[in-house]
């Protein structure tokens, strides 16, 4: 696979429903360059790196880090960065560039814990690179929304080191602390606003507010994301049908499951188990 894809390139606007709903990415490619160099105070985009060859360095935030084979990058571009290669041993790089889906808001919370660049450690994760170059290639209608789900997994495995509570919770009000377990305890119960607002014992206007000025989201979406994650974990085992996985996490019936599912990732469940 690594000689098919040596070289490789791809660049392409996104479609404009695609821009509005999914994860995307508009370039993607596996770049092999002694005079390698990126140097901006801005770029609208963010970013994941592979090293499979050489010595790759990054700058960012007033920090310098040395990239190895088997290491990788995860990076907001929409702040000072610079990369390039190490001059006596070229880098050999996967990268994708992504945006969309509530990327923003989980990058701003990375930022806030002084976690970017995100730094990782994965020898397995060269084929699922070169899983989304054949995506790109192909010429099918739902070429977009097969990406979204592929690179969502992929952002998903490179931050399984991270803890999404740890660190992030403890500087957050007691009342936002208590509410948030109480919905982490309860993915399965299909909460909605009215019922999480009078567990705060808030209005729900003011407990919207409140909820998203320290998380930078809305409660809702926060209890819909870490559902939809909650299922993601869920198809990963084959044994469960997505029948039981559907009435695991409260939802009337496969079908309301599967609509939900695919208008938030773009995909089926059972096109993502697939992947």
């Amino acid at each position: 696979m690594k000689n098919k894809y040596y070289h490789f390139s791809y660049f392409k606007s996104v479609s404009a429903a695609a821009e509005k709903c999914l994860l995307v990415s508009d370039a993607m490619a596996y770049t092999a360059d002694s005079e390698f160099l990126i140097d901006r105070k801005v770029f609208k985009n963010n970013l994941v790196m592979y090293v499979l060859e050489g010595l790759l360095w990054v700058e960012q935030y007033g920090e310098k880090h040395a990239l190895e084979p088997g290491q990788g990058v995860l990076m907001r571009l929409t702040d000072a960065h610079k990369y390039y290669t190490d001059p006596e041993n070229t880098a050999h790089i996967l990268w994708f560039h992504f945006r969309g889906a509530g990327m923003e808001q989980l990058l701003e919370q990375l930022y806030q814990e002084r976690k970017l660049p995100f730094i990782f450690q994965d020898d397995g994760l060269e084929d699922d690179f070169y899983k989304a170059f054949a995506i790109v290639q192909e010429d099918t209608d739902k070429k977009e929304s097969e990406l979204a789900g592929h690179l969502y997994g992929m952002l998903m495995r490179i931050l399984s080191t991270y803890s999404f509570q740890e660190g992030h919770m403890d500087n957050m009000p007691v009342e936002i602390q208590e509410i948030i377990r109480y919905m982490e305890s309860r993915l399965c119960d299909h909460l909605d606003l009215d019922a999480i607002s009078r567990q705060a014992g808030m209005g729900k206007y003011h407990f919207c507010r409140f909820f998203k000025k320290h998380c930078g989201i809305a409660p809702i979406e926060y209890y819909n994301s870490r559902r939809m994650e909650l299922a993601c974990c869920l198809l990963k085992d084959p044994q469960k049908k997505i029948e039981e996985i559907s009435e695991q996490l409260g939802y009337l019936d496969i079908s309301s499951f599967s609509k939900y599912f695919k208008n938030y990732f773009g995909i089926s469940p059972s096109a993502y188990r697939r992947l």
